[in-house]
């Protein structure tokens, strides 16, 4: 995996209605790309140790712990 672009992106975006200040990084992943990260062994287990606050994260299942759900 390789790390492209990182930019600090301030005002209204089309990432977010509701947050105006974003990190926003561009990645190549290389080999990566056709691989499923459920394929990655241990992979969800290391995103939970580094990012924990991630489990309130509600984008996708709409309640907290949604965006880890295996």
């Amino acid at each position: 995996m390789k790390i492209l672009d990182i930019r600090a992106m301030r005002g209204p975006n089309f990432w977010s209605i509701r947050r105006h200040k974003l990190i926003v990084m561009k990645l190549d992943l290389q080999e990566m790309e056709e691989k499923p990260t459920n394929h990655i062994s241990g992979f969800l287990e290391r995103l939970k140790k580094m990012f924990p606050s991630m489990y309130e994260h509600r984008c996708s299942e709409d309640h907290a712990g949604g965006f880890l759900t295996e």
